[in-house]
């Protein structure tokens, strides 16, 4: 029986494009729609039945699905929102469109049935150290390739992640790189070090300050050269209410839990100064925390019968998800909530954001590392095997993890912000009375 419904998209392929390694696509059959989405979820993918306009509406945000509506004067109804699984195949016929209940498959085996085609010990941190640094480079120089910008952003944290990509991407002889940094004070700890790094790497690093007073929040940019002479500053905006900061953070993002959240403010400041420079695409190191669990999550605080922090099934989970019902933990995988953070929110302004640590070999590696001494070490012993003998170890050594919303000072201005006030404001904006995303 041929599909009643129609179907618009609203997708945006210039900051979600379709590539090999990430993308979001829909096809339509003569039956219903199929929709689809990459191995680890970096390009999001929403849908949303309005059975009363017999409407099918796809798109990368939630945002995009209730502006949508709104224009149209119709009403926006958060439960009827659905999302697209990472590796997940969904059909949609007639009957699915009416009662929500789509078909899902997996469209490739799972990161826990995947195996590489080379055998690695894992007792080995150093040749382990190497396999990662490799397959990091492969994931990058795919990225590149897919970008014709001559010159490309780097969110650097001074954190060993966006450190790594800051230090292979520099060695990219054919692009210009600039590195971006969040300050509220000067002596923050993530500005300290990203000044190090960049002076390192030879580029660029643009200094984002965020100054407050009681007008609201005002943004800064400082670029410095390599040798830290001051190139130029400019104001990119003032008298940013933080409230209104919150809220279209929230709207955004679709996600309330306050870590996210304010990572998510961050990335709304800093993604202002961004598009001022021109940058259209920005590198991240976003990934390799939940890979190898170095925040230090309980498996047992999820359900997990065990408290080995680095338990292998868990590390999986936190990446890309064991079972279905891990994809709906609190912490259940990167495209549940690394995307609402940092990638929505870039997308927002027009920012394509690229982290290549999302990629299924290095995935594969790195939730198999063992935990040498401690979770909280095992970081800096791996990534000081992936550059060995480059001079980076005064880098390395003694390197603390740090919410980039933390370490750039971005979480004291608005700390007056619980997570039961982010949750009110939250439901209040789309109308939905539910915290179970939160558990």
């Amino acid at each position: 029986m041929a599909k009643t419904f129609t179907v618009t998209d609203l997708r945006k392929e210039d900051v979600f494009p379709n590539l090999d390694y990430r993308f979001s696509t829909f096809r339509e059959t003569d039956t219903g729609v199929v929709l689809e989405r990459d191995f680890l979820g970096e390009n999001p993918l929403h849908y949303y039945s309005d059975i009363r306009a017999g409407e099918l509406i796809v798109a990368n945000n939630i945002i995009d699905i209730k502006n949508y509506l709104e224009k149209k004067q119709r009403t926006f109804t958060w439960e009827r929102v659905r999302a697209v699984s990472n590796n997940t195949r969904t059909t949609i016929d007639d009957f699915a469109f009416i009662s929500a209940s789509p078909k899902e498959e997996e469209r490739e085996p799972t990161l826990q049935e995947y195996e590489l085609k080379e055998i690695i010990d894992y007792a080995d941190i150093v040749n382990v150290g190497k396999t990662v640094r490799r397959l990091l480079q492969k994931s990058l120089e795919a990225r590149l390739s897919s970008i014709a910008d001559s010159e490309v952003g780097l969110l650097l944290s001074g954190g060993l992640d966006s450190m790594s990509v800051g230090y292979l991407l520099s060695k990219a002889k054919d692009r210009k790189v600039t590195a971006f940094t969040l300050k509220v004070d000067e002596n923050d700890q993530d500005v300290v070090k990203s000044r190090e790094l960049a002076k390192r790497f030879n580029i660029d690093l643009s200094e984002v300050k965020i100054d407050q007073n009681d007008s609201g929040l005002s943004i800064i940019l400082q670029r410095y050269s390599p040798t830290r002479d001051l190139r130029y500053t400019k104001k990119n905006a003032e008298s940013i209410n933080l409230d209104n900061a919150i809220l279209e953070s929230l709207k955004i993002s679709g996600n309330p839990k306050k870590d996210n959240l304010f990572c998510a403010v961050a990335m709304y400041l800093i993604a202002q100064a961004i598009t001022s420079e021109g940058i259209k695409t920005v590198f991240c190191g976003e990934g390799p925390n939940e890979m190898i669990n170095d925040y230090g999550y309980n498996p047992r605080d999820s359900g997990y019968a065990t408290d080995d922090k680095g338990n292998i099934n868990f590390r999986e989970a936190l990446t890309f998800g064991l079972k279905k019902t891990d994809r709906q933990l609190g912490r259940g995988g990167l495209p549940k909530h690394a995307i609402a953070r940092m990638g929505k929110i870039f997308a927002h302004y027009g920012l394509r954001l690229e982290a290549p640590y999302f990629n299924r070999d290095v995935a594969r590696v790195m939730t198999r590392v063992p935990h040498l001494t401690s979770y909280d070490m095992i970081k800096q012993h791996l990534v000081g095997a992936m550059f060995e003998g480059e001079g980076l170890d005064i880098f390395i050594q003694g390197t603390s993890k740090e919410k980039f919303q933390d370490g750039s000072g971005v979480s004291r201005l608005f700390r007056r912000y619980d997570q039961q006030k982010l949750i009110d404001m939250f439901e209040e904006l789309y109308g939905i009375k539910k915290t179970g995303y939160l558990k």
